[in-house]
């Protein structure tokens, strides 16, 4: 579980589940700064970051009636951010625009190149890596997030340090920590959050509208068919 899911009320999920708008904009802003943070790290831009975090918290609409408790919740939600990604992970952006570099005022060349090499890394080894040490995720919940065993998602973290080891000798730790400070940064500001939850919330609305009608519509097939069935009764001889 993350910070920002700790502090959920213990009714949250439950309203949420029913479609109470004020529990259902509690449970996305819970979620909303880690989504955000690894969809930017993930694909390395901005803008796709945002995108990849409003398509999947818009998504979590349809599916949060059907989450069990907040375990499975972050979960999906884990899942969901890495699969996105996915997405929008190319192409590469050049380092000078990468986020993780652009937003720094004056990024050391050292950490420049550290962060083209996470990017020049395969797909799954960059994903581990980001979540392992941005996320602190344990193996299973990394394992989930990435669509594969735990023991896979273990071994593309270890590859992916015992490349950028490589490359950075005995420096590795510091541009870790350093990279991970920047990582840390990309969590949007409350109002941010808040503000985007409220947004996206609003879909709630058009979705309640949908399903009334759609009831409305069965209701009304259903009435003429039992009309149809007793005018057709009273023109059967016996």
């Amino acid at each position: 579980m993350s910070d920002e899911t700790a502090n959920l009320n213990d009714d949250a999920l439950p309203l949420a589940r029913k479609l109470h708008r004020p529990a259902v904009e509690q449970v996305l802003r819970a979620h909303y700064p880690r989504v955000s943070r690894m969809s930017m790290a993930l694909t390395g831009r901005e803008d796709s970051g945002k995108t990849v975090a409003k398509t999947v918290m818009s998504q979590s609409l349809r599916t949060i009636p059907w989450w069990s408790n907040e375990t499975e919740a972050a979960n999906w939600f884990l899942h969901h951010t890495v699969l996105t990604s996915r997405e929008y992970a190319d192409p590469v952006p050049e380092p000078a625009e990468d986020c993780l570099v652009a937003t720094l005022k004056n990024p050391s060349p050292e950490h420049v190149a550290f962060v083209k090499s996470l990017r020049l890394l395969p797909p799954q080894q960059r994903e581990a890596f980001i979540l392992f040490r941005g996320e602190h995720l344990d193996p299973r919940q990394a394992g989930v997030a990435m669509d594969c065993s735990t023991g896979a998602a273990a071994n593309h973290r270890i590859a992916a340090e015992k490349a950028l080891s490589a490359i950075t000798a005995d420096t590795f730790d510091a541009r870790t920590a350093e990279l991970m400070r920047v990582y840390a940064s990309l969590t949007p500001p409350e109002a941010f959050v808040v503000g985007d939850v409220s947004s996206i919330a609003s879909q709630l609305t058009g979705r309640k509208a949908k399903k009334t009608l759609k009831n409305l519509i069965l209701l009304i097939i259903l009435a003429i068919i039992g009309w149809t069935i007793w005018q057709l009764s009273k023109m059967i001889v016996i």
